[in-house]
């Protein structure tokens, strides 16, 4: 392997490192250099976190934009790319929350939204929905269990709507609920999962709900 390919390879899993780091808890940025990615690691806390899967805020799309990929009309796109076409998808207006909006996308549009980090499942686990929606509508979520290939992040964006298209994921019971203007966090079961490792997916429509996702988080519930 030339030096030139081995220095891809390095990028490549400084990239995944940063991606690691934010999936267990840690603020990291893909921007960073390994000389501080590598001692983040014992910043990860004890024991198993929550998983944060997004976040709004100013960071959102540095931190987040490449590890969740939409499905539209128009493709696959990172939710970077997404907000880049559509301007008030995530953007300042809306705190960088994720808006399924009518001025961007009309009424009636579908998307589908993916992460494409996964995170392990277990009965035990709960999906945390930080949200707006304008009225209560059924909706669905799932989880894909992980490839085992090593893929692409757009690679892995088509795999989870291909498993989706095809029957193959799980469905999570979950609906959207009217929350009058206000945020409102709702758990999500995932009592009948097997333990394993997933991808998160779910599907919004530009209706009367026209959602605005603000954190989504995987946590472990004990009784």
């Amino acid at each position: 392997m030339s030096i030139a390919n081995y220095l891809t390879a390095l990028d490549a899993q400084r990239d995944q490192l940063a991606l690691n780091l934010v999936t267990m808890g840690v603020q990291a940025s893909e921007s960073e250099k390994l000389n501080t990615l590598v001692p983040k690691v014992l910043q990860i806390p004890p024991g198993r976190p929550e998983v944060t899967l997004f976040c709004n805020g100013n960071d959102a799309l540095t931190t987040y934009g490449e590890s969740i990929y939409t499905f539209y009309i128009d493709g696959y796109r990172s939710i970077a790319g997404f907000a880049d076409v559509y301007s008030h998808f995530c953007c300042a207006e809306n705190a960088y929350s994720l808006y399924y909006n009518q001025p961007d996308f009309n009424w009636g549009a579908v998307i589908y939204t993916m992460c494409i980090t996964p995170v392990r499942i277990t009965p035990a686990s709960r999906i945390l929905l930080t949200y707006k929606s304008g009225t209560t509508d059924a909706g669905e979520m799932w989880l894909v269990r992980k490839s085992s290939q090593q893929i692409s992040p757009a690679e892995t964006a088509r795999y989870i709507h291909e498993k989706l298209s095809g029957g193959e994921a799980i469905s999570v019971p979950f609906g959207w609920l009217g929350s009058v203007g206000n945020y409102i966090s709702v758990l999500h079961d995932c009592s009948g999962v097997s333990a394993d490792e997933y991808y998160l997916a779910w599907k919004a429509v530009t209706d009367n709900t026209s959602p605005m996702i603000r954190t989504i988080k995987v946590l472990e519930v004990t009784t």
